[in-house]
């Protein structure tokens, strides 16, 4: 048998008061004698009485909820954003509801069309792979006014609330440190999305791969350079690429850590020592990073902070939409670990004796 809601109708007849004086005790407003209020509260208390959630909110005109939409929540980066969102959500008395669009724009657009009736008070969003100046939905929510803070993503034409981080310098900063080594022949695994669409942010990680090299007084070999999915077996397809172009280089710069783990495990299955032949870094500083073997040099984001700062951001504008829109952009950090070295014997397809060579170091 189902048990039965109680409802501020329930108390007031029990009481023999008005729903009103009810309603205004429960919600700690109003002056009534101390005899009314004890009453109404011990009833109340008796009863079981819960509030009705959806009610509260239509009358207040809040969920205390926020959104977290992200493009696929088993990447590896995200799950210390999510722990970020939900630590300051939590401390502020918001549930949060998490959204994996797995890359989906239909999904994505059903999850905005849900939230733009206001059945939360506002978005943190990742968002997929894709630029968001493409996506209708999400112009729609802006002119709306629903309160969005946007990861790693700028939308054209509008001055959003963005959390970020220098993207050009975190790539430099790692092609630098290969250069420092005495790298010059480095290959870098661009990313782009499943579409083979351009991704603003890992433009700006190319833009700083190419500034390096500039600085040194280097050009592009594009020879050298190859894109991925940010997958791991995109980062293998392209150590695979590399290879068959038959270039020579001494060292891999992936745009992100997945790529670059799945390069690296596509080089040792064909024998190369890492970092003996090849150094490889990525970008990111996912967990996985420090477990394989060996260890991945990496830059690091600050992945526990983007969280932290998305969500404060948010919830500012939630509780005053006249807070001015800001971007901030957090640091990053290079991190130095075992797969990275001074160059050594390198990629040579400069013929067909590479093969035979790599066979018989191995044996």
């Amino acid at each position: 048998m189902k048990k039965k809601v109680i409802s501020i109708d329930d108390i007031a007849k029990r009481a023999g008061v008005a729903k009103s004086t009810v309603s205004r005790i429960l919600s700690g407003k109003g002056q009534f004698s101390e005899k009314t209020r004890s009453k109404v509260l011990r009833i109340a208390k008796k009863l079981n009485y819960k509030p009705n959630p959806i009610a509260k909110s239509l009358r207040s005109r809040t969920t205390k909820a926020i959104g977290l939409m992200l493009p696929n929540v088993t990447y590896p980066f995200y799950p210390e954003v999510i722990r970020g969102v939900e630590d300051v959500a939590f401390k502020n008395g918001y549930i949060v509801i998490l959204c994996d669009t797995n890359e989906s724009k239909k999904k994505e657009s059903m999850y905005f069309e849900i939230f733009e009736n206001r059945w939360i008070d506002g978005i943190i969003y990742a968002g997929i792979t894709g630029e968001p100046e493409e996506e209708e939905h999400i112009y729609a929510a802006l002119k709306k006014k629903l309160p969005i803070v946007f990861i790693d993503r700028e939308v054209e034409g509008h001055f959003t609330c963005t959390i970020m981080i220098d993207n050009e310098k975190a790539a430099f900063d790692a092609t630098k440190y290969c250069l420092e080594l005495g790298h010059r022949r480095i290959g870098f695994i661009r990313g782009v999305s499943r579409e083979k669409k351009e991704i603003k942010i890992f433009t700006r990680r190319f833009e700083g791969y190419r500034k390096a090299l500039f600085d040194y007084g280097l050009e592009i070999d594009p020879e050298l350079i190859v894109e991925g999915d940010l997958t791991l077996e995109s980062g293998v397809v392209a150590a695979k690429k590399l290879l068959e172009r038959r270039v020579s280089f001494t060292a891999i710069f992936a745009s992100n850590d997945l790529m670059a783990i799945g390069a690296m495990r596509e080089l040792q299955r064909r024998g190369y020592r890492i970092p003996g032949d090849v150094s490889i870094i990525g970008l990111d500083d996912i967990p996985l990073a420090s477990l394989v073997n060996p260890s991945l040099t990496t830059v690091a984001q600050p992945k526990y902070e983007i969280g932290v700062e998305a969500t404060k951001l948010l919830l500012k504008r939630i509780e005053n939409p006249q807070v001015p829109k800001r971007k901030i952009v957090l640091d990053t950090e290079l991190v130095v670990r075992q797969s990275t070295a001074p160059p050594g014997g390198g990629v040579k397809l400069i013929n067909n004796k590479e093969e035979e060579s790599v066979q018989q170091r191995k044996k």
